[in-house]
């Protein structure tokens, strides 16, 4: 999944934060689907709340390593991870 692609995907989900955490709801029609929630932690959640249309990987790992005090690597591995979770939920949801 590619960043952008998050983006488009958040219309989506109700999203609530609870403490550090954040919740999504999938939405089905105008519906949630209380049934099923995500949790997010800190890193998922900044990197929900931080993709824009525009926003490219490399700018994701700019605003990680200064966020979170991380190298490059570390945020790069982050980044993919919490997309291919992404990518794995809303097949799940298809």
């Amino acid at each position: 999944m590619e960043i952008q692609t998050l983006y488009q995907l958040k219309s989506k989900f109700v999203a609530r934060e609870v403490g550090n955490e954040l919740i999504l709801v999938p939405l089905t029609g105008n519906v949630a689907q209380m049934s099923e929630l995500f949790t997010l932690n800190e890193t998922a959640k900044f990197i929900w709340e931080n993709s824009t249309e525009k926003t490219t990987v490399e700018d994701m790992e700019n605003a990680l390593t200064e966020t979170f005090a991380i190298d490059r690597e570390t945020a790069r591995k982050d980044i993919e991870n919490f997309l291919r979770q992404m990518e794995i939920m809303f097949i799940k949801k298809g």
